[in-house]
């Protein structure tokens, strides 16, 4: 069995095993995984899977992760040209390269062990490499953020294009330690403490210039050199940091069991009639190769003729044909009705919140779901993704309720236009996206808190369910079920029996039923 490694030269072996001894060395008298923990990942598989292009730049590479892509390669040239204006403009120093190699690059090959402790994967890159990606690019970034509330042209050139997707992706971001020694070199006049608190409050307006939900104010979230880990996690925490109703865990054991009770029994049904049908299709290909004459098959060809699968739809049901031809990977959402639904079904009222996610809740009394304001654009499902991507690889989705607990609420709710449309004529949504647009990005999001529990959506069920005209739903279509197995059965047997009477016809003959003997 061969065992393949990343190694893929002796030296670049031996680079690893420098590193190490490197890191082995500083690391006794620093501790990098308090003060920098992991915070860049290579997003897994398990998450990308389903929209593999939603994590990955497009335009412009960030860090060393996708750095020697050749394809976003074309912008090192102009990243190259707007930080070194930048550095020479704002440190003042008209010796350029020189300057910039003593005074920055020198001292990110200090600081290569703290750097390389802030990302998941192995780099396989020397000190000098990596020093000189993390400078470019964290001068480039540093210089965007200022010249975004300085600059108009920036402002449209971050908002109107596709850079601002490429920046706040999980696997492009730059650390706070990079961006902070970035800023310290920069501004070596003035007080340090200053600076970096204008870092900060640059990284935190330009994260409210453009979250698609609204944030917790600036002054609530007071800057610290290690509570920031880049801007991606700045974001996170100004969404979801406004503060949270205490924890809410209640046993739900008794409702998911009906839940999953309700489910067998659909697919049970699902499954009868998909066999039923089946059985109809052979016995009629077994009756065509007999030769049985068109005036014995018109029933049959009538019964295959009614759209059952139109018919199955309005029920409330679904006929798989063929269960082997359905390849490829299922979306899974969390079990709660669609907005139409709880709208018409069980007169749930839709009331926008300036709360956050901490706004969520639904009031039995008023039978209202307030839920969070949120604006989507062509770079909102990019972003969703990755803020989701990031709580998932920090294992913050630990604590309820979630970011990723309030994107599974919205793509359980919204399944189609009308629902999208529903919720923008309630405030709820806002944004450039078309109701289809919005009903496709809902739902092609994967499911993410598998074994949590989210208390909003438990209510949100146990009252829809005790709705009398769900529960007088509910009563007939459990009836259809039941009739339905009983007409598939009986078609069956009508097969059956009307090609036993073909055959004995066949042999003595029937003159009156087939019109003529053969």
């Amino acid at each position: 069995m061969t065992i393949t490694t990343f190694f893929s030269s002796a030296s670049k072996e031996q680079r690893w095993v420098d590193q190490t001894s490197k890191k082995f060395k500083r690391e006794i008298a620093i501790d990098i995984s308090g003060e920098n923990p992991i915070c860049v990942f290579n997003i897994p598989k398990s998450i990308t899977i389903f929209k593999p292009e939603a994590y990955l730049p497009q335009v412009i590479a960030l860090g060393p992760y996708h750095h020697m892509v050749p394809h976003l390669y074309h912008m090192e040239r102009y990243k190259i040209s707007c930080a070194k204006s930048f550095f020479i403009q704002s440190h003042s120093c008209g010796q350029g390269n020189i300057k910039f190699r003593e005074i920055l690059i020198n001292k990110f090959k200090q600081l290569d062990h703290v750097i390389r402790g802030c990302y998941h994967s192995y780099l396989d890159l020397d000190d000098d490499t990596l020093s000189w990606i993390v400078a470019i690019d964290g001068l480039f970034l540093v210089n965007v953020l200022q010249d975004y509330f300085v600059e108009p042209e920036s402002k449209r050139l971050v908002g109107n294009t596709i850079l601002f997707r490429d920046l706040m992706l999980l696997e492009n971001q730059i650390p706070f330690v990079v961006l902070r020694e970035i800023y310290r070199t920069l501004k070596t006049n003035s007080s340090e403490t200053d600076n970096e608190s204008e870092l900060f409050f640059m990284m935190a307006r330009f994260c409210q210039a453009n979250s698609p939900l609204q944030l917790s104010p600036i002054s609530s979230c007071p800057y610290n050199e290690t509570s920031h880990l880049h801007l991606l996690d700045l974001m996170y925490h100004l969404m979801v940091k406004n503060g949270f109703p205490e924890t809410e865990r209640s046993p739900q054991d008794e409702e998911n069991s009906e839940s999953r009770n309700s489910s067998e029994e659909t697919e049970d049904t699902e499954e009868d009639m998909n066999s039923a049908c089946d059985n109809i299709g052979e016995i009629t290909e077994i009756a065509m190769k007999f030769g049985i004459g068109r005036k014995i098959l018109k029933p049959v060809a009538v019964i295959q003729d009614i759209p059952w699968d139109k018919i199955m739809n309005i029920s409330g049901l679904k006929i798989v044909k063929d269960p082997d031809k359905c390849e490829g990977l299922v979306v899974e959402e969390i079990k709660i009705p669609c907005v139409y639904s709880l709208h018409y079904y069980a007169g749930i009222t839709f009331r926008p919140t300036s709360e956050g996610i901490r706004g969520i809740k639904f009031i039995e009394q008023e039978a209202a779901l307030y839920l969070p304001v949120i604006t989507l654009d062509v770079n909102s499902e990019v972003l969703l993704r990755n803020l989701v991507a990031y709580e998932t690889t920090m294992n913050y989705s630990n604590s309820s309720p979630s970011f990723s607990q309030y994107i599974d609420m919205l793509s359980g709710i919204i399944d189609r236009a009308e629902d999208a449309r529903l919720l923008k004529e309630k405030g709820i949504i806002k944004g450039e996206l078309s109701n289809n647009m919005i009903a496709e990005l809902f739902n092609g999001m994967n499911k993410t808190t598998r074994n949590s529990r989210n208390k909003t959506v438990a209510k949100i069920n146990n009252y829809y369910k005790k709705r009398l005209m769900v529960r007088m739903f509910k009563f007939m279509k459990k009836r259809w079920f039941s009739l339905w197995k009983v007409i598939t059965h009986l078609l069956t047997v009508l097969l059956l029996l009307l090609l036993v009477l073909y055959l004995f016809c066949q042999f003595y003959g029937c003159p009156k039923i087939f019109g003529g003997s053969n």
